[in-house]
């Protein structure tokens, strides 16, 4: 466990690559009052937790294998960094994108996630820019109303998106075209993920949780919670539901509150899995999860 590095600093997300490798963002508290931007690496490996600094409030983090093994972050402004085994690339997605939209865009980057090792930016007032090159990403949000405020995006391919947002905006890419979908609620969607069973599930503010795929979704009456679901994931085979204070698995048609073991978390948040490991984070807890325990990280 390494503790005494994030001593007075807030965990703003996390990403695990490998079991014993992964990625910690976090904030100075002091500084963010101050309105300072900023951000506190961490690279996580066996234990040990290698320390960065960076200029920008980065938000969001995901893993790429296009065009190069690496690590994405981005902030709401736009600014992004991409990290490679070459170094590392930054620059305003705003900028450094094409083709120009018809309006100019200065800020409303929501969050960056993975589909196929291909990196995706999802905002505010219909944006979505995918990354193509270290310093290039493609525009490709045409179709998308400026009325819609995405926060999350998932996809099966890149033929085949599906980007969620506030009062139950759901919105699905099918080769070239954005198709509104219409779910049963109108609440704020915050999580989408396209699973390994081939459903899409999609969750947001009041415990609401949701199954279908293209034109067909219904609510699953979970009865676990009625706490806003802020991240969701597929893990050997399971789907992992998080709120601020729990990590939930679906089991059947029920969320059932997973088994931390003697050292729970005090604050959950995202979810973030891969070759065989899951991470829980938090403001000030990551856990590792191998399918059978929970291993304190942070």
């Amino acid at each position: 466990m390494a503790q005494s590095s994030l001593k007075g600093l807030l965990i703003r997300t996390a990403v695990v690559r490998l079991p014993g490798l992964g990625y910690i963002y976090a904030a100075d508290p002091k500084k963010e009052k101050r309105g300072v931007p900023h951000t506190v690496t961490f690279r996580f490996k066996d234990g040990v937790l290698t320390r960065g600094d960076a200029n920008y409030d980065a938000h969001s983090l995901a893993l790429i294998a296009k065009p190069e093994l690496g690590l994405v972050s981005i902030a709401g402004n736009g600014y992004y960094s991409v990290i490679t085994a070459q170094g590392s690339k930054s620059g305003d997605i705003f900028s450094d994108s094409t083709p120009a939209p018809p309006t100019p865009r200065i800020s409303g980057i929501r969050s960056v996630s993975s589909v196929e090792g291909e990196a995706y930016a999802l905002g505010l007032r219909g944006i979505v820019y995918r990354l193509t090159g270290l310093k290039s990403w493609a525009r490709i949000d045409e179709g998308l109303p400026d009325t819609f405020n995405g926060q999350a995006l998932d996809g099966f391919s890149a033929g085949d998106l599906y980007a969620v947002g506030r009062e139950g905006a759901l919105w699905q890419l099918e080769g070239a075209q954005w198709t509104r979908r219409e779910p049963p609620t109108s609440a704020t969607l915050t999580a989408v993920k396209c699973a390994g069973n081939g459903q899409v599930y999609v969750a947001g503010h009041g415990g609401v949780l949701l199954e279908g795929r293209g034109d067909s979704w219904r609510a699953i009456p979970h009865g676990g919670t009625e706490d806003n679901i802020w991240d969701l994931e597929w893990f050997q085979d399971r789907l992992y539901v998080s709120t601020l204070s729990h990590v939930y698995r679906l089991e059947g048609e029920r969320l059932e509150a997973v088994n931390f073991g003697a050292d729970p978390p005090k604050s959950c948040y995202q979810l973030s899995a891969s070759e065989g490991v899951m991470w829980s984070n938090g403001e000030k807890d990551i856990l590792s999860f191998d399918g059978t325990q929970w291993t304190r990280v942070v």
